[in-house]
């Protein structure tokens, strides 16, 4: 009887050593004002953290979905993301999708990226900015505001 207990003991310390950790990340988010936003400069509006797995390895697409549900917004509301993360994880991602970036409008000055040296960069050469960093794609600002 001893021995069995034992070995269930011992089965049972190695299964839960062998569980992966999860890893929670947040993410900012903001939904801008129509008329500050795009001409006054001024990030007003709507916005907070969003929290899941990076385990989950949702899209920015998915994110979003996500913050619209959980905030009970429309469909049509304008959300953009923040390509900073925090939690258990802190950086800046290298992969994000330009369709929910507020640069230039809103840089990153938590980050080595999205802050002034990119504006710099991105006011050089506009398109070789956007081919670099965007797959050739205006960012979702340079579209919703339409003055870049």
């Amino acid at each position: 009887m001893r021995k069995i207990t034992r070995t269930a003991l011992a089965i049972g310390i190695i299964f839960s050593s062998c569980q992966k950790q999860e890893t929670e990340i947040r993410r900012n988010w903001f939904s801008p004002d129509n008329t500050m936003f795009c001409s006054g400069g001024a990030a007003t509006g709507e916005g907070g953290t969003t929290s899941y797995l990076l385990e989950e390895n949702l899209s920015d697409a998915q994110i979003v979905a996500k913050i619209l549900s959980d905030n009970n917004l429309d469909e049509s509301t304008t959300i953009f993301l923040s390509p900073v993360v925090h939690g258990d994880v802190t950086t800046s991602l290298n992969k994000v999708d330009p369709e929910y970036l507020a640069f230039p409008k809103v840089l990153e000055s938590m980050s080595d990226k999205w802050g002034w040296e990119y504006v710099r960069e991105f006011h050089v050469d506009p398109q070789a900015f956007l081919d670099k960093y965007c797959d050739g794609k205006e960012t979702g600002a340079m579209k919703y505001c339409d003055n870049f």
